[in-house]
């Protein structure tokens, strides 16, 4: 499991989820952002990308914590995870 805690991060986003896609592949992995309100076109983003591969997700983080974003992602898309890798947005 892939994830990318993120807020206001349209700048770096695209480019991020689009370089991790292979590796994720090879590791059978999903790549969920965790969106905490972004206002900048983020999710717009995410959402195009994730239209087109269904391992990625984009997951609303209410909390706007990292902490929160994590524990989150691991909660709803973990289970079957054998490793969590966690990276920032903005590289």
């Amino acid at each position: 499991l892939i994830v990318i805690p993120c807020l206001n991060e349209a700048a770096h986003i695209g480019a991020l989820v689009h370089e991790l896609r292979p590796s994720a592949e090879r590791l059978g992995a999903r790549i969920v952002v965790a969106d905490g309100g972004s206002t900048d076109g983020t999710r717009a983003i995410v959402e195009e990308i994730a239209g087109k591969d269904p391992r990625i997700i984009l997951l609303h983080n209410e909390k706007r914590l990292q902490s929160a974003a994590i524990n989150l992602a691991v909660a709803s898309y973990g289970e079957a995870a054998e490793y969590l890798i966690r990276i920032d947005a903005h590289g």
